[in-house]
This record gives C-alpha cells, structure tokens and sequence, in this order.
C-alpha cells in the first residue's frame, strides 16, 4: 500500500469480516482530523455487537499508533446515539455522527431522535470545527441501507 499510493505509513483496521459488503463502515466510526489527529465515535458502554467491539478496536489502534514522522496520534472520542432512544426501528440501520461531510463553512452530519446524543455530538463538531456551521440532518431514509452522509457524498480531497 505504501507504494502504492507514496506513503510511508498505513494505519490498518481489522475490521467485521463478514458483517456487511465493506466488511467495515470505518467512515463511520473514525475520521482524520488534521495530520496527527482523528476522531473515533465510541459505542455506549452496554453495546456489545460486532460494529461497537470494532470501534473500541479502531480507537485502541489509533491511540496507540504514531503519524508517519512518530509523533503521537491524539484522538477524540465522539459519543454514538442509543439505539434505544433513535427514530429508526430498522435493525441494519447505521447511526453515525462521525459519517459527515465538510463542506465550504459548514460540517453535515446527521441526527437520529436521541436529543441528548444528537446535541452531544453537535457540541463537539462545533469544538472540533469552530469557524464552521453544524449542521445536522434527518438522514433516517438513507441510514436504513447501511449508510450516511459521507458515504454519498463521496467528496475528494484537494490534493
């Protein structure tokens, strides 16, 4: 992969091998922030599926592991809604703040009917993108597919 794409250094995921067509959401449960910052959401503590098991995995990686000249990743956790307390009643359906867009002053994320967590999570995109709006969308007709706002966005970097 290195050579592949000029790289010094892969940061790697296990994933959920057999768990949906990615075999991993990881847009949806972690992000990088800047060089040497990224932001993992964390499942409640009682969450114990293979996808909440996976992002105490990503954030245990990522807290452990150094950028490409070794300095120190630092990591930010973003609290995930309670499935109990969000509109959707579909079973495969994928609840992530972390799945936003950024685009020109603004952060697009999603809410998900749990107010304490929907407004928890726009607290700290709003920490994390000061100069940016948050925005947080009803996206509960596209989570049903396994999906979010990233993921049909499909924005690519400037370079």
């Amino acid at each position: 992969m290195c050579d592949a794409y000029g790289a010094s250094k892969v940061i790697w995921f296990d994933g959920v091998r057999g768990q949906d067509i990615t075999d991993d959401h990881v847009d949806a449960t972690s992000r990088f922030l800047a060089p040497g910052k990224a932001l993992v959401q964390m499942p409640l503590a009682s969450d114990n599926d293979a996808y909440a098991n996976d992002a105490r995995r990503q954030y245990q990686v990522l807290s452990t592991s150094t950028t490409a000249t070794g300095s120190a990743m630092t990591v930010t956790t973003l609290q995930g809604p309670d499935y109990n307390k969000i509109r959707s009643t579909n079973q495969n359906f994928l609840a992530s703040y972390a799945n936003y867009y950024l685009c020109n002053g603004a952060v697009i994320s999603a809410n998900f009917g749990d107010t304490t967590a929907d407004g928890a999570a726009k607290a700290t995109l709003a920490r994390l993108y000061p100069d940016r709006v948050i925005e947080q969308l009803n996206i509960d007709r596209l989570g049903t597919g396994g999906g979010g706002i990233h993921c049909v966005t499909q924005q690519q970097p400037i370079a």
